[in-house]
């Protein structure tokens, strides 16, 4: 795949040119993507899908964290993946470039008309796919119907993906979400995270300092992503070997002396 970061973006538009291999034309979608779980794949599959009917590269625009991270910091638990298994996984559904951006003052304060006007010039965007609910620009102010009608004046393709559902334990149906999942991983619900996600939930340990003794030893403050409660599990190491873990108020042990560079919940 493909990366982008908002220099190259800011550097063609100075130069008022689209990076080569887009010149043919692009389909994007836009948001944190944590997770990937249903619905983002949902919206994914829709773009690779459309794209590949009009033969243009599937993308997305993407910020390094999740925005919650800036907009909830008091309050956010961490991130369901980090941005290599967000990569990874998008590729796998076929997306050819990614847009990576940080959520700096600058870009928060483009209105959504000039960041999608942005988009069209730079990467010759010609399809644009979101869930019905997405919102972008300064303060979220450019909605859906705002987006259609930019659309239409610049004659760009949308698809509005409608909402995934998900029936928990009462009748009632939630709205698959990333907050949603985490608040299930908080409580070491990991069935109903990984049918969330498609996939068992992973922790990416490869940035993380690992100190040996008789076990292995990583700082709580080194995972950026959201962690399951105090206490003790049976986790798979990424060569599948089950491996027993404990996680405490300031660390996880694994009763292993390897280094480790990823586990999943099952």
């Amino acid at each position: 795949m493909i990366l982008y970061s908002w220099k190259d973006i800011q550097n063609s538009v100075s130069k008022e040119e689209s990076p080569l291999e887009l010149l043919a034309g692009s389909g994007i979608s836009i948001g944190s993507f944590d997770g990937l779980h249903l619905g983002h794949r949902k919206i994914l599959q829709e773009l690779v899908a459309l794209c590949q009917k009009d033969n243009v590269l599937p993308g997305v625009v993407t910020f390094k964290r999740p925005l919650p991270l800036y907009k909830h910091s008091a309050d956010y638990a961490g991130d369901v993946s980090t941005l290599e298994q967000r990569i990874n996984i998008m590729e796998e559904l076929g997306i050819k470039f990614a847009i990576v951006l940080d959520f700096t003052d600058e870009i928060a304060k483009i209105s959504g008309h000039d960041f999608l006007t942005i988009l069209k010039n730079v990467c010759n965007m010609k399809i644009f796919v979101e869930g019905e609910d997405f919102r972008c620009g300064y303060k979220g102010a450019t909605d859906m119907t705002a987006i259609k009608y930019w659309a239409e004046q610049n004659g760009v393709v949308t698809s509005f993906v409608p909402q995934v559902l998900y029936k928990s334990g009462t009748d009632e149906e939630e709205r698959i979400s990333s907050s949603y999942i985490r608040s299930m991983i908080k409580k070491g619900f990991f069935s109903t995270a990984n049918e969330l996600l498609s996939r068992p939930y992973e922790l990416d340990l490869k940035k993380c300092t690992q100190f040996s003794d008789k076990n292995l030893h990583i700082e709580k403050g080194e995972i950026a992503q959201v962690l399951p409660p105090c206490g003790i599990y049976r986790v798979k190491s990424e060569n599948g070997e089950s491996v027993r873990l404990e996680i405490t108020e300031k660390e996880l042990i694994f009763e292993l002396q390897s280094n480790l560079s990823s586990v999943s919940f099952q």
